[in-house]
């Protein structure tokens, strides 16, 4: 048991609030949050790693051909920046919690933006699909209990493919949270992030799809392996 007024990590609908909270507010909490995003994105040699963990997601054979994309948890956009430089035709449509990153991406990228919450995805994304949806290092942040139904949600939108560089484990084991539950890296005040086993979510709802590792230079907290799930839809 937990301290009498600590988070519980079963506690899902607290869980949401903290981590919603978090995320909603990061841009403004902190100005320099996006700095990190857009570190070396305009080199012309692409030597930053966000820059070349961008430009590998663009290059993955599931993007080859693709007409549009839906980036879940797209922050203040690199990666559709990226995108839209590889496939300057490609439709993109970038959803996030954060306004104020939405603004941000809104000033660099030709793309539909959506404020929402991850959590309420049916009423975030409305009728929307895309040939590929995708995320990057987005689902660490939600809690487990709540991704099997946001991942059937995503193959029913998907035409094409479902694209995940996220950070996956067989126990979603938290990755980081408060001191007080001696995660693998800690944090101040209630934070969470998982590791959840999206493979075996994916397993259990019927749905096929490879796991590999990111290339290890590209690694980073959130984003150590690759899920995708193909797609078949008539017509696509």
């Amino acid at each position: 048991m937990l301290e009498g007024g600590a988070l519980d990590p079963r506690d899902v609908a607290r869980v949401r609030d903290v981590t919603a909270q978090q995320w909603r507010t990061a841009n403004t909490r902190s100005p320099h949050h996006a700095d990190a995003y857009w570190a070396g994105a305009g080199d012309a040699d692409g030597a930053s790693v966000a820059r070349r963990r961008s430009e590998w997601l663009a290059a993955l054979p599931a993007f080859a051909g693709a007409g549009s994309a839906i980036e879940l948890g797209c922050n203040v956009g690199r990666n559709l920046w990226v995108l839209q430089q590889r496939f300057p035709a490609m439709a993109l449509c970038g959803v996030d919690i954060d306004a104020e990153a939405l603004a941000q991406a809104r000033a660099r990228v030709r793309a539909e933006f959506v404020l929402g919450d991850l959590y309420d995805l049916e009423a975030t994304l409305g009728e929307r699909s895309a040939d590929i949806v995708f995320t990057m290092g987005t689902l660490i942040h939600l809690h487990p209990d709540t991704l099997p139904p946001l991942l059937a949600a995503l193959v029913r939108r998907a035409r094409r493919a479902v694209v995940l560089v996220e950070q996956v484990n067989a126990d979603n084991a938290v990755v980081k949270g408060p001191a007080s539950w001696h995660p693998e890296r800690r944090v101040t005040g209630d934070y969470i992030q998982w590791s959840p086993d999206l493979p075996g979510m994916l397993t259990r709802l019927g749905v096929p799809h490879s796991v590999s590792d990111v290339p290890p230079d590209l690694q980073s907290n959130g984003a150590r392996h690759l899920l995708v799930v193909p797609v078949a839809r008539e017509g696509a």
